[in-house]
């Protein structure tokens, strides 16, 4: 595995992401993602005293509470079925590194028991570009949010989940996404209802290397 050319500094901000080993389904049940989606809050801590605990604990059902410093505050997310995005703020030193080697090792291993296999689910070490410029921040946020758009990804008929529903303030389950960094974007476009229009509009800049299009009569908020 070659090494990464890319230095995590606390502070800043990278839109990190993989996809399954030859580009296979890595959520196949509502579990499954569901795993995945509690692994980004409980495992994003530098106190995983309680987590080792419980995994050593014959009760799996009870729910683990993380304690400690974040090592990232999770700025959006996506999770479509053969790969994921997440846009992150690095907190602590080495804490996106951490994080990530953290979530792919706990997913895979439940994966793999889930599904009888053996070996790697992810392509690869995960991929990390670091955010700069300006508008970088929200206009990737778009894309992070939006990704099941760019992909023309059925949400009613695939596993899909967004921190859109978290900018909206519609989510109605859990929340992972750091609140003042929501704000933080939603403050640098001007209103919420300004986020709604320039995401429309920003996630255009993001199609992807294959041609596909944006429909503006899709986005229906």
């Amino acid at each position: 595995m070659g090494i990464r050319n890319i230095e995590f500094i606390n502070g800043e901000y990278y839109h990190v992401f993989n996809r399954g080993v030859d580009k296979r389904i890595i959520f196949n049940t509502n579990e499954q993602q569901h795993f995945f989606f509690r692994r980004l809050d409980l495992l994003n801590t530098t106190n995983t005293s309680k987590l080792i605990a419980n995994q050593r604990s014959k009760r799996k059902d009870k729910e683990i509470i993380a304690e400690g410093e974040k090592l990232v505050d999770i700025v959006a997310y996506c999770l479509l079925p053969n790969h994921f995005h997440l846009l992150l703020r690095q907190k602590t030193d080495n804490g996106i590194s951490q994080f990530m080697q953290r979530l792919g090792t706990s997913y895979t291993k439940f994966f793999n028991q889930q599904e009888k296999r053996s070996g790697s689910l992810f392509q690869g070490k995960f991929k990390a570009t670091h955010l700069s410029g300006e508008f970088a921040l929200p206009t990737v946020s778009a894309y992070v949010n939006l990704n099941y758009k760019h992909h023309q990804i059925d949400v009613k008929k695939n596993l899909v989940k967004s921190s859109i529903f978290e900018y909206f303030n519609e989510e109605m389950g859990k929340c992972i996404c750091s609140r003042a960094e929501i704000d933080n974007i939603i403050n640098e476009v001007g209103s919420l209802s300004d986020y709604k229009r320039f995401i429309k509009y920003a996630s255009i800049q993001f199609a992807d290397n294959k041609g596909n299009t944006i429909n503006m009569n899709d986005f229906e908020f």
